[in-house]
């Protein structure tokens, strides 16, 4: 059984399958006559039912709920839109939510779960994003591993083989090859998409305010300037786009204020397992070696139970945080036998001591809500 100690039940959020960011893309995929089997939020469905000729989905990383309403006025362009709010996936984190948007599926059935993932057959512990090896930067692989086990069809190819006359883009930071160096240039780009004489639906993703608030938490002048920053933006966007346009714009995740707790010094915990912990921070997967899972759970919850709920892997499995439908075939392999959720204002660094001022992954509300912003050019403004 699992219990929470110490912390308010209502400052914890699960994921909602009928009212998240995994439901606006199912929402998207049937109203291009593309498949799901996950629930259509009836707010976006009224909308995307009048078939709009150009669908643009803005993702704009870390842009939690808490946010929006600490930071922006409320006749403010990315609050005065919020049509209501929704729940991110969990774990409400970059890897697991940014591919539910680009599948349509949970991290249940992407298997996508967090930064640092174990892929059994290569035995690595793996950033999925940099295909690196987290404890060992001098490994080299010949192949990415994300492209060999956890690919998928993306929302792209799902609309262009239901809705053939429809053509999809994708405008990323310049992480990407032809990727952009500001979200103001993705702007322009997305307003210019709007103009063309074709059905089309177009995927933005930039990469803050997540990155303002690892460095300096939730509540700072950097993160309220760099939100001011990108509603004025999306405020531009909303002014300039050609007629017969939604605009949609969600979060992967918000962020939380975190203390950092020194795992790799705590070599009581660290001698139970075998091999060092992986996924995230702030929800930790770990393997423990046979005959110890007994004392890990009684070891772990005394010294760190106030503010982690641990979960068995079936225990996690049965609660459906990660989701439900097929299950991805490597997902056991991916988690521990136990995994560690925060609950409180805690996270775990594995290898280094972190100076990360804010985080996500856990169960908080701050992490888990997201907007669902939508702004229909021809109804909301001309």
């Amino acid at each position: 059984m699992i219990t929470v100690l110490s912390i308010k039940e209502d400052m914890i959020l699960h994921p909602n399958y009928e009212n998240s960011i995994l439901n606006v893309t199912a929402t998207i995929l049937k109203s291009y006559h593309a498949p799901s089997i996950y629930p259509s939020i009836k707010e976006l469905k009224k909308v995307l039912d009048k078939n709009p000729k150009h669908l643009i989905l803005v993702l704009l990383d870390g842009m939690g709920v808490n946010i929006i309403n600490r930071y922006l006025d409320k006749d403010d362009f990315l609050r005065k839109n919020i049509k209501k709010t929704i729940t991110s996936v969990f774990p409400p984190t970059t890897v697991a939510a940014t591919n539910a948007v680009l599948s349509g599926l949970p991290p249940f059935c992407s298997g996508y779960l967090g930064w640092v993932q174990y892929f059994k057959k290569e035995k690595t512990n793996q950033i999925v994003f940099l295909n690196q090896d987290f404890y060992d930067s001098s490994r080299k692989f010949d192949e990415i591993l994300r492209d060999k086990y956890l690919s998928y069809p993306t929302i792209y190819e799902q609309i262009r083989m239901h809705s053939p006359n429809v053509n999809t883009y994708e405008l990323f930071p310049n992480f990407r090859l032809n990727g952009f160096e500001s979200f103001e240039k993705q702007v322009d780009q997305a307003i210019e998409i709007s103009k063309n004489d074709e059905r089309n639906f177009s995927y933005v993703y930039w990469t803050q305010p997540d990155f303002i608030q690892h460095d300096f938490g939730t509540e700072s002048d950097e993160v309220k300037g760099i939100l001011k920053s990108l509603n004025v933006q999306a405020d531009r966007l909303a002014k300039e786009v050609d007629h017969d346009t939604v605009i949609i714009m969600i979060a992967d995740h918000g962020l939380t204020n975190v203390v950092g707790i020194d795992l790799f010094d705590d070599q009581k915990m660290m001698r139970l397992l075998r091999r060092k912990p992986s996924m995230e921070p702030r929800a930790t997967n770990f393997f423990v070696k046979a005959l110890m899972k007994k004392k890990f759970k009684k070891t772990f919850n005394e010294k760190y139970g106030k503010e982690f709920q641990l979960y068995s892997k079936d225990e996690l499995l049965d609660s459906r945080l990660l989701g439900y439908g097929i299950k991805h075939p490597l997902l056991d392999d991916f988690l521990g036998d136990f995994v560690a959720i925060s609950i409180g204002n805690k996270m775990f660094n594995f290898k280094e001591h972190s100076r990360f001022l804010g985080h996500h992954a856990g169960l908080t509300k701050e992490e888990m809500e997201v907007p669902l912003i939508i702004f229909n050019k021809d109804k909301d403004n001309k």
